[in-house]
């Protein structure tokens, strides 16, 4: 019986990735048209708010390819753009304006441990990026230009700022309950030895505050970590037994979990169309549903009052793109970069070790005397992997166009 399940679940997700390309006719045409007509109109109305920022975009060109976009800082002479794009690809590089004008551009420092570069180019000044550091609200629109003016992508905030490197985060080590009314965080899993654990929570118990911080749920909690740094302690008021008590938790990091690289995931993550190479590992971002190509990342993003609240760092997948909020980009640029060349020399020594791990289980010695049962349950196995995955990018989630 379990074997005829795994059978229908594996043909159903096969069927479902063989035919992720074609399109789903989910609505009639004249429905689609509506739709066009109405993001032409919100793109029209949004033209007049990125004036300024747009002459603060440039496009990045390699050879004859775009390969990404650009924000103009400092007194107008350097850009910052997407660094993976810009190291890999072939060419001369040159910046391009509204106007049209391409100057000469050569890479001065990169910021690797969030994929940025600085470039600078010859020619005249141009009009550097006024920041807005105010912090964004859950649901707040947003909207990013082209160099030329118009709107390159629009969306609103979707989740708040978060660390997207899971080693640097606060942890506790609880699962919540998800179908828990009341006020608070009712813990449903924890941890062997977790803080939590070592501070004598136990499934049941529901936590109410952080450091005098009401918790309304899993979203309030987590929001309340962000700024939590591993070896800090933290207050925690928890209903235990039917009474309020005061413990003391010292959050550890956040244990390493490993890259989940199926080929079945990426094929899943490109269903909406091209993704950035670089899309995960930063360490301050805000999430959104904006949908800018990957050649259309690193340039500035604003609010609906024309400010310019972030750039943008990488388009994820479908639903899911990421900003670096203008706060985090200006602590950065207080920073020393890498010299380009000590940048390429640690990313190309990773992509081999990459390449090297990726060719590791290309042999599998057992695999040709396995049983029709045996290769099912392991491609069982590699779909629970993968439900694992997905469920916990829900869990993230609950903590929290075209040129023309």
């Amino acid at each position: 019986m379990k074997l005829r399940l795994a059978l229908i679940f594996l043909t159903a997700i096969s069927s479902a990735l063989l035919h992720a390309e074609e399109e789903i006719p989910l609505i009639r045409p004249d429905e689609q048209r509506t739709i066009d007509l109405q993001q032409l109109e919100i793109q029209k109305a949004l033209t007049p708010v990125l004036t300024d920022s747009a002459k603060s975009t440039v496009r990045i060109w390699a050879g004859r390819k775009r390969i990404a976009y650009g924000t103009v800082i400092a007194d107008g002479d350097h850009i910052l753009s997407k660094w993976s794009e810009v190291a890999t690809a072939e060419g001369t590089l040159r910046i391009q304006v509204g106007d049209g004008a391409l100057m000469p551009a050569t890479v001065t420092g990169v910021y690797r441990d969030e994929d940025l570069a600085l470039l600078e180019f010859e020619g005249n000044p141009l009009t550097p990026v006024k920041w807005q550091e105010s912090p964004l609200e859950l649901g707040a629109f947003l909207a990013a230009p082209q160099p030329n003016g118009r709107v390159a992508a629009f969306g609103i905030v979707s989740v708040l700022e978060r660390n997207l490197r899971e080693t640097n985060q606060a942890f506790i080590g609880i699962g919540a309950a998800r179908a828990f009314a009341g006020p608070g965080v009712k813990i449903q899993t924890i941890k062997e030895k977790s803080p939590a654990a070592e501070a004598g929570l136990k499934i049941g118990d529901v936590i109410l505050e952080l450091n005098n911080r009401k918790i309304s749920g899993l979203l309030e909690l987590k929001n309340a970590l962000t700024n939590v740094t591993p070896g800090q302690q933290i207050k925690l008021k928890a209903l235990i037994a039917g009474q309020e008590k005061d413990i003391q938790v010292e959050v550890a990091e956040r244990p390493e979990t490993p890259d989940f690289s199926n080929a079945r995931l990426q094929q899943m993550e490109r269903m909406g169309g091209a993704i950035s190479q670089v899309r995960s590992d930063f360490s301050n971002v805000i999430q959104s549903d904006m949908r800018p190509s990957p050649n259309q990342i690193g340039g500035p993003v604003t609010n609906l009052k024309g400010e310019v609240v972030g750039i943008t760092m990488a388009r994820a997948d479908r639903t899911r793109s990421f900003i670096m909020p203008a706060s985090a980009v200006i602590d950065l640029l207080e920073t020393k970069p890498l010299e380009p060349a000590l940048a390429m020399q640690e990313a190309t020594l990773e992509n081999q070790q990459r390449v090297q791990a990726s060719r590791r289980p290309m042999v599998p010695q057992a695999r040709p005397t396995q049983t029709t049962e045996e290769r099912m349950m392991s491609h069982l196995r590699e779909m629970q992997e993968l439900m694992e995955h997905m469920e916990k990018e829900l869990e993230s989630l609950d903590y929290g166009a075209e040129e023309r």
